[in-house]
Order: C-alpha cells, then structure tokens, then sequence
C-alpha cells in the first residue's frame, strides 16, 4: 500500500506545482485595467498656459531690414546680408516685470559676441516680459548681419514698442536699466550706452514709442574677431548708428501702425 500512496501524493504535488505556475504567468501577462480619460481631461492635459506674448508675424513681411545697409557706411549691400527677425503682440498671460530679474541682468551693456553661424540667438527677437509688463502693447524686433566691400561684418539688431499713451513709452523701464550702464549718456528721451567712441546701444522715445538700436561684434566659428578694423572696438562707428536709428525709428513707427500679419 505505500508505494501506491507514495505515488497518489508525487501526482498531486506535480498537479499543484502547475497550477500555481499557470496561475503566476496569468497574472504577469494580463494587463491590469485601466480607466479611460475623457476628452476633456486630455485637452486639459496638453493645453498651454497663457503666455505674456503671441507672436504675430515675421518682422521682414513688415520692414525690408536690410535697407539699413544702405543708409550706413562702410556697409556694402552688394556684399551680402543677412535678417531676420519676430513681431510679437501682448498676450493674456502674466509677464515679468523688472524687480524679477536679477540685479545687472537686465540690460546688457556691452555689445554681445554674435557668432556668424547663429547671428539671431545673440540677437534674440524674443518678447522683453517686462516692456510688456510696463504696458507695452506690441513689439517689433529684428536684426541684420552686413558686410564691408572688404568682407568685413557689421551685425545690428533693433527693437521698437509701442504702449498706449506717450507718459508710458516715456517710463518704459528699459531707459533706465540702460541709463544705469557704465559710459551712458541720457538726456531728450534718449539713452546711448558707449563702448570706447562706438555706441553699443542707443534707446529713444517718440510719441509712445520706443525705439532701440544695437550693436553685436561679429565673431567667427572659431571665436576670432570678425568686425571692424577701422573701429577700436571693431563695431560701427557712432555717424553709422546714428543713421541706422534715424531709419529704425521711421520703418518701425509706420509698421507698429499696421496690423500685424500673423
């Protein structure tokens, strides 16, 4: 009688040796369920928040920036050029104003290295929150990378805002980050932040507009100066600046009176 029962129990332990095997495997295998999102829920997911500033356009449909080349010199047209550039309207999102930045980042002072593979991310056309913040109601930026007959580059980047009344534009925050800079010069609604006798920035204010013109220095891939050699500092000289905001001033104030393309 033992071996039979020694044998009814290898049966019954292989059987439950199976059973809990199958039972493991099941389990790994079959995905637990789980509960649907309703459409809503998922367009709430992927929805942006507001944001301070939409963009509205590309500014070369409003402005042909590279005619300031011709009313500066030693710009040469001919030579080659290159711009671009954003037209951005307030949006219904919150924006940063200035006591949110950190103290001497504001405003640059000094004209930024623009590597000449990537000219627009030195001179971003990205919206300035806290113009925005200040009541501007639209901004208009762009830049232009130009070239001498001699194949030397000269970069410039420009900006423009227009607010709702004159008192605004005249109490624009970035006149003030500007007039702190070391070397600047204020006084008639204009602001020009210096870089040995070149103008590294010049900000101006007409109506309830502002208007600002930079200068970037043009460097190669490899770091190396690619600008001026007539200038010490290697940007335009302050007669060229001078024309190229006399320009800006006039192509933005008309295109900030139209309506943007976007």
């Amino acid at each position: 009688m033992r071996p039979l029962r020694l044998a009814l129990v290898l049966l019954a332990s292989v059987a439950l040796t199976g059973c809990v095997s199958t039972s493991s495997l099941e389990s790994e295998q079959t995905p637990a369920p789980t509960a649907e999102r309703t459409p809503a829920a998922a367009a709430e997911e992927v929805a942006e928040p507001p944001r301070c500033a939409e963009w509205a356009g590309d500014t070369t449909m409003l402005i042909n920036l590279d005619e300031v080349l011709g009313v500066i010199e030693p710009a040469d047209p001919m030579a080659g050029w290159l711009a671009g550039g954003d037209d951005l309207v307030r949006g219904e999102g919150a924006c940063a104003p200035v006591s949110t930045q950190p103290v001497g980042t504001v405003e640059t002072c000094t004209a930024p290295d623009a590597p000449l593979d990537d000219v627009s991310r030195a001179v971003s056309s990205a919206p300035v929150e806290y113009m925005f913040a200040a009541e501007a109601e639209r901004q208009i930026a762009g830049y232009v990378e130009g070239r001498t007959a001699d194949g030397e580059y000269m970069i410039l980047g420009m900006q423009a805002w227009r607010f709702a009344t004159p008192a605004d534009a005249q109490a624009a925050p970035i006149l003030d980050a500007l007039a702190a800079c070391d070397g600047s010069q204020a006084g008639d609604g204009r602001v020009r932040v210096f870089e040995g006798a070149e103008p590294a920035v010049v900000a101006s204010v007409e109506g309830r507009d502002v208007f600002v013109v930079r200068s970037a220095r043009p460097v190669t891939t490899e770091g190396e100066d690619a600008g001026l050699t007539a200038t010490e500092s290697s940007l335009l000289p302050e007669a060229s600046v001078n024309a190229a905001e006399e320009w800006w001033q006039a192509q933005a104030a008309a295109a900030l009176s139209r309506e943007p393309r976007g």
